[in-house]
């Protein structure tokens, strides 16, 4: 019964080891030695886990050296304090990241230099190799009287003594003894010993450190320190009394590392709460919140934060105390004596302010320079000083004729512009447009090009000029597939059966996609210039107010760049014309008109406005007095040449002699272009002719676009008195609906009607006036009659002028059931309609039918009470849709 409670209390003592600190490899197969029930009894107990346990004992090694490790394992205990939460903060308190560590794990370091002045103690182990006239080794521990037992010498005194003395007095102890023999003396395991830290430590407890651990290993042992702890103020306490306060401050801003003693047996490491805290932010270079331990001067807190930035404003740094009354700010001026030298006390928080981000002698350049950015100022320095060379300082894409100066005219940071040409400058210097610049002028070199980024690749491109892109890229793939697909063929032109589309398969006839990448070309050039012109816009419009009218003036017109324009100093007529890009092609030279805005003053309150005539050939003569000077919100139009005109093409094709793409004049009608042409082959039918005008195909759409929204309306109020009354419809409004979808996919043509017979011989009243991209079709004549719609079988057959309308829908299988037979109207070749004299709308004479006309059966639409409109859709459907069916490639 002796015997196991001997047993149980080895055991328990083994595990409570196991428990307090790191076991040696001894003690765990002790602990394995007993019966596996006993293990985790006593692990239940002590909170020990037994498989971290095996798995730690399965890589270590027996008798090896504990070292005095970085981190050392808790005391696991239920009521183990959770790892402090605090609320995320903007700065960090200084520090305490330095020395967090991890109290979970364990390290061991088996074979670190011993110090020459390590304290030798009971557990440390010396081993001693002797070579020469005796081989041999003895690994001695010190025992608790401090001493070790060596063969034939005895047993040596060593505890209390320096490793350094102790090695020295063993080698001449040794080779006293034994003569002729060398001795090496080294330590082996070092002894465990145990150490309390308390306080505002993260994982305060008892810890198990070797004979060479630190203040800071221990710390770092125990996870670190608390925010709420003191860094300035860490006391080692050694039987009750403080033997050491460590200043961690010392170590982490200055590497100074000379308070950072070893730890002895039964030490306590306190750790006190904070008492002074302060904060520094702005331009310093580690922001953070810093603990005082008395008043600091105001120049060591700021090199506690690294020093202060180059940006730094020094001459008022902003001190805001907390005081009984309230918050009080003090500003110090860092520059001198007092300033560096005031008291920072607990709970101040300092800022410095960044210094003025102004150049104090420098030129700004922005735009189309090949150097952008700020040029060094000097005094007298002209624009010539910056731009030296054409080629070598500006961008491919630079206007050279227009260039303006930003120039700060007051303290209050108005502006006033100045105009130059960038061209005289270079090339003439020292004259009136190398002008002489002030400090902190700016210098806008605009672009002439809107493509200018294609001299410098792709990497700039606006989002219009890669949509011109993507839109010739289109061209040319459909140019492409076409060109694939008439391979050896000869180029035809086609229309359309169901549509009536004119379209000539080449490679050019896609005139829609060529007007779109002109019109964001035209829109892109003009948004890019007022993009460029935007900022100092803004700004001259910011500053103007009552007595300072804002300094911009608009040009319209035939000039290549319209719009809004800085009012520049002493700027004349001429020189807006010149910012507006220079006159167009199509401008009328003899006369402009200038709008002026006359403003009344406080008396009479009236404004009007006056206008003057500019004789723009006089001002282009270089004659100074037909160039008035411009004041505020004046507005220059340049005119367009009365007889000007753009040139117009119109694609005439069919049977013609010569078929093509027309280039008329205003005025040309289409005899005229028939008779250029060649007239007519012998083959063609002029009473076929299709005519088509892209002005009538817009208005087409907006009237289709209006009767869809009819009908919608319509068909909505139907479907709400069908679901609200017990009335019945032989058809549901979503039939209805999609006739309007069919309206709304129905491309509009733009068709015009035209007595062509009539135009060629002569008959002034029949002919028509050209227009640009007007396209004229002469079909080949066919002798055939087609009959569509609701007929039991849709066919073409040949032209019988015997036959009347009744007797082709017989030869077409009779009309359906869902017919309207009193509707039945007939497409001429040419477009226009004839209303057999069946119908009941007219009572006229009966006309014959023609070759190329079409027969046309309406569907019965009257299925909807009071949807009178379908009826007119529908006809517009067959109208629009089949009109041109007659007409063959």
């Amino acid at each position: 019964m002796k015997l196991f409670n001997k047993v149980t209390l080895a055991t328990s003592l083994i595990v409570s080891q196991l428990a307090w600190a790191q076991p040696t490899p001894a003690q765990i197969e002790q602990f394995k030695k007993l019966p596996k029930a006993q293990q985790e009894q006593l692990a239940r107990q002590y909170g020990v886990d037994l498989n971290a346990l095996n798995a730690g004992s399965a890589s270590s090694q027996p008798q090896q050296p504990v070292a005095a490790p970085e981190k050392t394992m808790p005391t696991p205990t239920p009521e183990a304090p959770a790892k402090e939460v605090k609320e995320p903060t903007e700065l960090k308190a200084f520090g305490y990241d330095v020395l967090k560590g991890t109290p979970d794990t364990f390290t061991t370091f088996d074979s670190i230099p011993v110090p020459n002045d390590y304290i030798i103690g009971p557990g440390d182990e010396i081993r001693i190799q002797m070579f020469g006239k005796e081989d041999g080794e003895e690994l001695a521990t010190v025992d608790r009287n401090g001493q070790i037992s060596l063969p034939r010498i005895g047993p040596v005194s060593v505890a209390g003594k320096s490793f350094s003395q102790v090695n020295a007095e063993l080698t001449a102890l040794i080779q006293e003894r034994i003569i002729g023999g060398n001795v090496l003396v080294s330590m082996g395991n070092m002894r465990m010993m145990q150490v309390f830290i308390t306080g505002e430590a993260t994982q305060p407890g008892a810890y198990n450190v070797s004979g060479v651990t630190t203040l800071t290993q221990a710390l770092i042992a125990a996870g670190g320190v608390k925010e709420t702890g003191s860094l300035r103020e860490v006391q080692l306490k050694r039987e009750g009394k403080v033997v050491a306060i460590l200043d961690l401050y010392d170590l982490l801003l200055n590497g100074d590392s000379s308070q950072d003693v070893r730890l002895e047996k039964g030490d306590t490491l306190f750790i006190p709460a904070k008492k002074s805290t302060v904060t520094i932010s702005g331009e310093v270079l580690r922001a953070a919140h810093f603990e005082l331990v008395e008043p600091t001067p105001l120049s060591e807190v700021i090199e506690y934060a690294g020093g202060t930035k180059a940006a730094a404003y020094l001459g008022t740094v902003s001190v805001r105390r907390q005081t009984q009354s309230g918050i009080v700010v003090d500003t110090v001026d860092l520059n001198k004596s007092s300033g560096r030298n005031f008291k920072i006390q607990d709970g101040d928080e300092i800022f410095i302010s960044k210094a003025n981000q102004y150049f104090v002698n420098a030129v700004g350049v922005r735009g189309q320079a090949t150097r952008q950015g700020v040029h060094e100022f000097k005094v007298g320095m002209r624009v010539s000083d910056i731009f030296k060379s054409i080629d070598k300082d500006l961008r491919a894409g630079a206007e050279l004729d227009y260039a303006l100066i930003v120039r700060e005219k007051s303290l209050r940071g108005e502006v006033e512009v100045l105009q130059f040409s960038l061209r005289k400058a270079i090339t003439k210097p020292n004259s009136k447009d190398d002008m002489v610049l002030n400090n902190r002028d700016h210098i806008f070199i605009l672009s002439n090009n809107v493509d200018s980024e294609f001299w410098y690749g792709r990497g700039s491109q606006s989002e219009a000029t890669l949509e011109m892109e993507r839109l010739t890229q289109a061209q040319e793939q459909r140019a492409e597939a076409q060109r694939n697909a008439r391979q050896g063929g000869q180029e035809q032109t086609t229309v359309d059966a169901q549509t009536g589309a004119v379209t000539e398969n080449s490679p050019t006839q896609n005139d829609e996609g060529q007007a779109k990448v002109s019109e964001i070309a035209d829109s892109n050039q003009l948004s890019h210039r007022a993009k460029e012109l935007e900022p100092i816009i803004e700004r001259l419009k910011e500053q103007s107010h009552q007595g300072a009218p804002v300094q911009l003036v608009e040009i319209t017109g035939d000039v290549k760049y319209p719009g809004i324009y800085p009012l520049t100093k002493g700027m004349e007529t001429a020189d807006l014309i010149v910012a507006a890009g220079g006159l167009l092609e199509s401008a009328f030279v003899s006369q402009a008109e200038l709008t002026r805005f006359n403003s009344g003053n406080d008396e009479d309150e009236t404004t009007a406005l006056s206008h003057q005539r500019v004789d723009l050939s006089a001002l282009l003569a270089g004659n100074p007095d037909a160039s008035p000077r411009l004041h505020s919100k004046d507005r220059l139009i340049v005119f367009k040449k009365p007889t000007w005109q753009s040139e117009m093409v119109v694609e005439l094709q069919g049977e013609v002699m010569f078929p093509g793409s027309y280039a008329v004049n205003r005025g040309d009608t289409i005899r005229d272009l028939v008779e250029r042409a060649g007239g007519l082959t012998e083959f063609a039918y002029p009473d076929g002719a299709v005519y088509a005008r892209e002005r009538l195909k817009l208005r087409e759409q907006q009237q289709m676009q209006f009767l869809r929204g009819q009908l919608e309306q319509q068909i909505a109020g139907l479907t709400l008195r069908k679901n609200s009354s017990s009335a019945s419809f032989s058809s549901s409004p979503t039939e209805a609906m999609q006739l309007v979808q069919n309206l709304t996919s129905t491309p509009a043509l733009g068709r015009m009607v035209i007595d062509m017979p009539a135009i060629l011989s002569g008959d002034d009243e029949a002919d028509v006036v050209l227009a640009n991209k007007d396209k004229l079709f002469i079909p080949e004549y066919e002798k055939t009659i087609s009959i569509i719609g609701e007929v039991q079988f849709t066919s073409t057959h040949t032209f019988d002028n015997s036959k009347t309308v009744d007797d082709y829908l017989n030869l077409a299988g009779g009309t359906n059931k869902q017919a309207d037979t009193d509707r039945v109207y007939v497409v001429r070749a040419d477009g226009s309609v004839m209303i057999p004299n069946n119908s009941y709308w007219f009572s006229r004479s009966s006309e014959s039918l023609q070759p190329g006309d079409t027969i046309i059966v309406p569907v019965d639409v009257d299925y909807l009470d009071g949807l009178s409109t379908i009826t007119s859709a529908t006809q517009i459907l067959y109208q629009l849709g089949v009109a041109w069916s007659a007409i063959k490639d």
